[in-house]
């Protein structure tokens, strides 16, 4: 599967902004056969970032994927490449 498959859309809330900022996580929602490997590499070939680890849900929008990226590397960097500021 192509990481531009793998992930759909951003997850911008003010929850997902504040996790980005405090946890180091972005938020997806995803592409519901993608695997939690997938989605992982995905968000580190897109974003250029080494990836932590990979929490999904099932959600009424579809997949939701919170992504936690590894020591040294910026959501907020990340998200400016995204264009959500």
């Amino acid at each position: 599967m192509n990481a531009y498959d793998v992930i759909i859309m951003p997850w911008l809330t003010e929850k997902s902004m504040d996790a980005r900022t405090s946890g180091e996580r972005l938020e997806f929602i995803v592409n519901r056969k993608a695997t939690k490997a997938q989605i992982a590499r995905a968000v580190a070939e897109i974003f250029d970032v080494e990836v932590a680890k990979v929490n999904t849900r099932i959600t009424k929008n579809g997949k939701h994927a919170s992504v936690r990226l590894a020591e040294g590397y910026s959501a907020d960097d990340a998200a400016m490449r995204l264009g959500a500021f």
